[in-house]
């Protein structure tokens, strides 16, 4: 940025403030004035703890697709703020965290005590946000659970309430008579926002979708169906932009397999293209397990696929070197490990990954579910997942590290019970860590590279229910950009 100079004129009025925040964030700006005569340079920017932060839900996934059957699940949405002590810098001072519901912002639930989360249920197809004020703006976290029990439509989702953004990948969905796709895009502002969509599947870029673009009123979401953008893709990989705004998007996948039920989830953004990407939090033990990999550039791409084991690093002679064609995706099958672990992939070319992975009743009628893990950058600061409503499953997190190994604090639980742990993950490796009965989930890294994601596996009469949520940065910290007003 270049320098500024000038001089202000003597009594002027007007002043000039003004704040670069990350994501849905908000700082206080600043103002500073030359005196007569003096030559004013740029003032610097410094790094302050965000006052204002709103994370955003998808609301009840399945209701609002045109020429698609409504599901309604149980859908319980949670936020908090991290326990005093785990931001660092962060004075005491008063604060709140809200839920917020549709387009008049409706008030769901209100809290105002760090680390004690705030829940409600969710009945409509409206958006939701989490909001949070003050001293509880930094270190926001939000976590929308979707469940349905009983008959072919069972199956759980544990989606984390995200950041909005002008550009979202998305990983997941097949081909079948009976596995249907939604991708949910919701703008959380207060303007109008067109949404663009490019597939990639199989064959190549999905001509179907080139021309596909919708406009989103403000505090508003559309659910719009995969098949009618993108029709028998059995390997889509979904690239939403926007125009004029920033959103969030979910792909919502469910699979009914003749009269088998084959579960639900909601794949969440995936990192974006890169040569070098991880996939954490992959709980297998028996089950099915694949990657997906798409190349959005004009090259083919060959890629190389490891096993972040408990171990270290193992390299399947299968995956050691997998074409992916230009503007195009493959499915790869992945040999199942007995632990959990992650995927490292590496490539020539930028790529996008995700893993796929199935839990399945060993007999009668063989149903079950399965979850959409997607690679993620790493972890810099506050992260966490909560988890409303999930009494009797069972929960892991699931830390996969980088090339030099990583130290990551652990924080199991809300209030004063709350277990707080100190764990090493070795180099290019996974540790998985029992989350007992924990209602939620912080990780804050301490050294090296990191990537995590929280796992539930629990039962329903006998058939099992699964979700993974990934960690994602919190929003702690922005920019602020002190102005000086230089000439009238």
């Amino acid at each position: 940025m270049s320098t500024l100079t000038g001089v202000v004129r003597v009594g002027a009025v007007t002043l000039a403030a003004a704040a670069l925040a990350v994501g849905a964030t908000r700082v206080s700006g600043s103002v500073q004035l030359a005196t007569p005569g003096e030559r004013a340079g740029l003032p610097e920017s410094s790094s302050v703890l965000v006052e204002e932060s709103s994370l955003v839900c998808p609301g009840q996934q399945r209701l609002g697709a045109v020429g698609l059957r409504d599901v309604r699940g149980s859908v319980t949405v949670a936020a908090a703020a991290p326990a005093p002590g785990v931001v660092d810098g962060l004075a005491s001072g008063a604060g709140t965290v809200q839920l917020l519901s549709g387009t008049r912002s409706t008030g769901l639930a209100q809290g105002a005590t760090p680390g004690a989360p705030v829940s409600a249920a969710v009945p409509g197809a409206d958006l939701v946000m989490a909001r949070a004020t003050g001293t509880l703006a930094p270190g926001l976290v939000a976590t929308q659970v979707w469940r349905h029990t009983g008959d072919d439509d069972r199956g759980l989702a544990v989606t984390p309430c995200q950041l909005p953004s002008s550009d979202v990948w998305l990983v997941g969905g097949g081909a079948g008579p009976s596995r249907t796709e939604r991708v949910v895009v919701t703008n959380p502002g207060a303007n109008a926002v067109t949404v663009s969509f490019e597939v990639l599947g199989r064959s190549g870029r999905v001509a179907a979708a080139d021309d596909r673009s919708v406009s989103i009123p403000p505090l508003s979401r559309t659910v719009v169906s995969l098949d009618a953008i993108a029709p028998s893709e059995a390997g889509p990989v979904v690239h939403v932009s926007a125009t004029g705004g920033v959103v969030t998007a979910v792909l919502d996948e469910q699979w009914i397999l003749g009269a088998t039920g084959r579960g639900i989830d909601d794949s969440t953004r995936a990192a974006a293209p890169a040569t070098d990407l991880v996939v954490p939090g992959i709980e297998t033990g028996g089950r099915s397990l694949w990657a997906r990999l798409a190349n959005p550039g004009d090259t083919e791409a060959l890629a190389q696929v490891r096993l972040l084991t408990a171990t270290g690093a193992v390299q399947p002679d299968a995956l050691r070197a997998v074409r992916v064609p230009a503007g195009s995706t493959v499915d790869v099958a992945v040999p199942v490990n007995a632990a959990a672990m992650g995927l490292g992939v590496r490539s020539d070319q930028p790529l996008v990954a995700a893993a796929w992975t199935e839990l399945r009743a060993t007999t009668g009628d063989r149903m079950g579910d399965f979850a959409w893990t997607a690679a993620t950058p790493a972890l810099h600061g506050v992260s966490g997942v909560l988890l409303p409503g999930l009494a009797g499953t069972s929960k892991r997190v699931l830390l996969t590290a980088g090339p030099a190994g990583a130290q990551v604090q652990v924080r199991l639980g809300s209030g004063p019970g709350a277990s707080v742990t100190t764990v090493s993950v070795p180099a290019d490796a996974t540790r998985a860590v029992d989350a007992g009965s924990a209602d939620g989930v912080w990780v804050v890294p301490q050294s090296g590279t990191v990537r995590g994601a929280v796992s539930v596996v629990g039962a329903d009469a006998g058939v099992p229910f699964f979700g993974v949520a990934a960690l994602s940065d919190a929003p702690v910290r922005a920019q602020s950009v002190p102005v000086r007003q230089v000439r009238n």
